[in-house]
């Protein structure tokens, strides 16, 4: 079976070259703070939700899965961690105000969907609603860029993925698919509907990938590996 999830599909969508350099080549892509901040985060919440934590218990959480990989320097990394802790005092006020029933977080699902292709993923929160139906939640960190817009559904295809998964694999109706701007912090939804050509796009692409056709440059200016990749506009290494 093909392996396909979201990051692979995203990456060779984004530009061929990133996606060989880590599913073909196998490297590995550096953190930066924002990435490893973000990670502790995620790992923070989705203990809060599993242990219905309080205030106090979900900062013990994100004191005990704090990362300090990826800072230039202890100073840099202390001013993330402090930052971190304000950001989840606001975003406890928020969720305790706004409660929703958590079904499940960082769930993970495979699902055979034909032609040798398998898809998988994990989501950040699953919500249950009233009448039986569920919510598909996506954490964002909600950094400056989506701040000016936290509306704006850039990454709609990984939100239906998601969806799918969840709604095949515990037979679920799914209702809404959305955003949780962390530091803003903000819930978006959107309803949603099945789109009937999602999976054969998926497979479609899928097929190329397989097929290892890279023929196809993203945008270096915004690559993590803009400095070190042998195509890149950037390179800083030969």
């Amino acid at each position: 079976m093909f392996e396909l999830n979201y990051s692979k599909i995203n990456a060779y969508l984004f530009c061929h070259y990133l996606y060989k350099f880590v599913y073909l080549d196998g490297k590995y892509v550096k953190h930066n703070p924002k990435t490893s901040f973000g990670i502790s985060i995620h790992k923070a919440l989705k203990e809060y939700a599993l242990k219905k934590a309080d205030l106090k218990n979900l900062l013990y959480l994100y004191e005990e899965n704090w990362s300090n990989v990826g800072y230039d320097n202890p100073r840099d990394m202390i001013e993330y961690y402090e930052n971190g802790v304000e950001i989840l005092k606001k975003f406890y006020e928020y969720d305790t105000k706004n409660y929703s029933e958590v079904l499940f977080c960082e769930e993970f699902f495979e699902i055979d969907i034909g032609d040798g292709f398998e898809l998988k993923g994990t989501v950040d929160r699953v919500e249950k609603n009233s009448d039986g139906s569920v919510n598909i939640i996506d954490y964002k960190m909600g950094f400056d860029e989506e701040k000016e817009n936290p509306g704006n559904f850039r990454n709609y295809l990984q939100l239906e993925i998601y969806a799918y998964g969840i709604s095949k694999k515990y037979n679920l109706k799914v209702s809404k698919i959305g955003y949780y701007f962390i530091s803003i912090p903000k819930k978006v939804l959107l309803d949603y509907s099945y789109d009937p050509t999602l999976i054969d796009n998926i497979k479609k692409i899928g097929s190329m990938m397989r097929e290892n056709i890279i023929n196809q440059k993203g945008n270096c200016s915004i690559c993590l590996i803009k400095d070190i990749c042998y195509y890149s506009d950037f390179k800083k290494y030969e």
